[in-house]
């Protein structure tokens, strides 16, 4: 078995167009913003409604840039670490509990605290908590998501669902008013070796159609969450394009040790 997935790998390697020898990291601006975009929004979705993700949240920092998060108590939200950078609270606008982004109830941070060891190896943990400033108020839209056990594992090629305000083109002014969502498969771990080699960790899993492309996430789905279960079981971090072949999304494994120990230190979750 393991002689094959090494034939394999060499395989995708040889065809692939983004060969894990010729790997360029993603930009300052590609973590800011999420991954770099290929198609409209989150790619190869549809328009969602917020009652179906009532854990959603859309956040704007020093209107600087966007980033998406997600409620796991009525104390905190959870992003990814990128997104939570050198962040005054006072600077965040954090809206809930609307299919618009720029519409919902907004909801004050008192803190922003991203993992200490965030970006140690590159990309690596890429988590942060915030703390709201007042218990946030739960109704039929606003509703905080389940987190997974420490150490849970995911099954290759199950599905997970994810949702946000993704930009239709990088660099663009504007942004998706609508929420998106859309459904990937898990990419298996090995595979998704072959294209990130060098800087994916046990900390990282993929997500999208590992060959034929056509979805993913795309820049301001940054720090949204990847469900599965009815639980949170990854963060939106990085990709090379969206939705690309041989080029999945990637995410911070909830479930991994050192992010859900991190979590749980910050939330008591």
């Amino acid at each position: 078995m393991f002689g094959l997935k090494l034939v394999l790998v060499l395989a995708i390697s040889f065809l692939n167009s983004v060969s894990p020898f010729e790997f360029d990291f993603p930009t300052v601006e590609d973590l800011l913003y999420g991954p770099t975009p290929f198609d409209n929004k989150i790619v190869g979705g549809e328009e969602a409604n917020i009652e179906d993700h009532p854990y959603q949240v859309s956040f704007v920092v020093n209107n600087s840039y966007f980033c998406g998060g997600f409620i796991v108590s009525e104390n905190y939200i959870l992003t990814a670490g990128h997104c939570a950078q050198n962040v005054d609270p006072k600077t965040v606008v954090l809206r809930a509990g609307s299919n618009w982004r720029k519409n919902g109830t907004r909801i004050p941070i008192a803190e922003v605290i991203p993992h200490p060891e965030y970006d140690s190896p590159r990309f690596d943990k890429d988590v942060a908590v915030m703390k709201t400033a007042e218990p946030i108020k739960f109704t039929d839209v606003i509703q905080p998501v389940k987190l997974p056990e420490k150490g849970r594992k995911l099954k290759d090629n199950s599905k997970i669902m994810v949702s946000g305000w993704g930009r239709m083109e990088q660099g663009a002014t504007s942004i998706p008013e609508r929420l998106m969502d859309v459904e990937i498969p898990v990419v298996p771990y090995w595979q998704c070796v072959t294209v990130y080699f060098t800087v994916l960790t046990r900390n990282m899993w993929c997500g999208g159609n590992f060959v034929l492309g056509g979805k993913g996430t795309c820049q301001g789905d940054s720090g949204g969450a990847a469900v599965q279960d009815g639980q949170a079981v990854g963060i939106v971090s990085f990709g090379r394009g969206c939705g690309q072949s041989f080029s999945p999304s990637v995410f911070a494994d909830i479930a991994a040790p050192p992010i859900r120990e991190f979590i749980t230190k910050h939330t008591g979750l």
